[in-house]
């Protein structure tokens, strides 16, 4: 999460930047170009400044600012393009320039990175700075038509753009959902399961606390297949990834990282209790898969972090090498299985 922030803040960072700095080279383009007399050449010059400091702090201050600086780095772009528009001329009898469309700028940024209340105060911020600049301005009658118009258009604007960053948002998470869900069973697969693992170390390294790797296989998952079809064994897997979980704790990790393969990440656990409660989870899951469909029976492994290895290559060996040896052990001899696991 604390990543998914920073990554956040850092795309707020990069478009502020970009938007600043592109609106005070517009404004300062716009004095060295021929324009109208009437312009106040001195606060234009102020506010093209402004923005570039504004556009500069964003780009390099993406590590250094807390996100809410981020959140009301719009305001600073209201105030700006209220004094663009105070500026450009129209109040000493120039014509209107039609500054009021970075409005929209602004707006488009909050209705993306933000969320709809932020929003809504700075659409509600523009409506009255855009208000107060009419006023200051006094285009006659015809203001009440321009801020209906630009207010408006900044409203419907705000909201289009905060259903489709919400609509984007959406399906991003269950794009990411999905590459790390495993279609059949909806346990983690193994590119999730990895990236658990590494979590799981960091949280041993920094708290000392053990954690051990369960893993697991369906015994003669082949024979069930050619038997009983391969949509029997599907039924199987998927069963097992809706069982699975709810037989194991809470903060336990289960995941299909083969065929049928199945690991199981245990925080907080040494070798004897993991292999204690896998055992208990096996038994009952293998119980109830064969209560309504072909009887199916499991083996497994465990090994320990730090015991059996420290990397996840390790610990997949060591617990290979017990799910091997209880495939070994006579049938019906549970405790033999168990033994020869360790």
């Amino acid at each position: 999460m604390h990543g998914s922030e920073d990554g956040h803040r850092t795309q707020m960072a990069r478009f502020g930047a970009l938007l600043f700095s592109g609106g005070g080279a517009i404004t300062a383009l716009g004095l060295v170009l021929p324009h109208q007399p009437q312009i106040d050449a001195a606060g234009l010059a102020v506010v093209a400044g402004a923005a570039g400091v504004l556009g500069g702090l964003s780009a390099l201050g993406a590590e250094r600012f807390p996100g809410w600086v981020y959140a009301v780095l719009p305001a600073g772009g209201t105030a700006l393009v209220s004094l663009a528009l105070l500026f450009n001329g129209e109040r000493h009898g120039g014509p209107a320039g039609g500054d009021e469309m970075y409005y929209l700028w602004v707006v488009l940024y909050a209705a993306y990175f933000l969320g709809r209340i932020a929003t809504a105060a700075h659409a509600v911020l523009i409506a009255a700075a855009y208000a107060a600049v009419l006023v200051a301005i006094d285009p006659g009658p015809i203001g009440v038509s321009r801020w209906l118009s630009t207010v408006g258009l900044v409203f419907g604007t705000a909201v289009v753009v905060h259903m489709l960053s919400r609509r984007i948002g959406r399906l991003v998470a269950e794009l990411q959902l999905a590459a790390r869900t495993d279609g059949l069973t909806g346990l983690a697969n193994r590119r999730a399961f990895e990236e658990h693992f590494e979590r799981e170390v960091a949280r041993a390294h920094r708290t000392h606390r053990p954690f051990a790797l369960l893993l697991a296989d369906i015994d003669r998952f082949k024979e069930i297949n050619d038997r009983y079809g391969h949509v029997a064994g599907d039924a199987a897997l998927s069963q097992l990834g809706r069982l699975l979980p709810a037989e194991l704790r809470r903060d336990d990790i289960p995941a299909r990282v083969g065929g049928d393969e199945f690991a199981v990440l245990m925080p907080d656990l040494d070798a004897h209790e993991a292999r204690d409660l896998g055992g208990r989870v096996i038994r009952i899951v293998s119980e109830r898969l064969s209560a309504t469909g072909p009887a199916v029976g499991f083996s497994f492994g465990v090994a320990a972090f730090g015991r059996d290895g420290l990397t996840l290559d390790e610990l997949t060996r060591a617990a290979d090498q017990g799910l091997y040896a209880a495939k070994g052990a006579p049938p019906g001899n549970e405790l033999a299985a168990r033994r020869r696991s360790a």
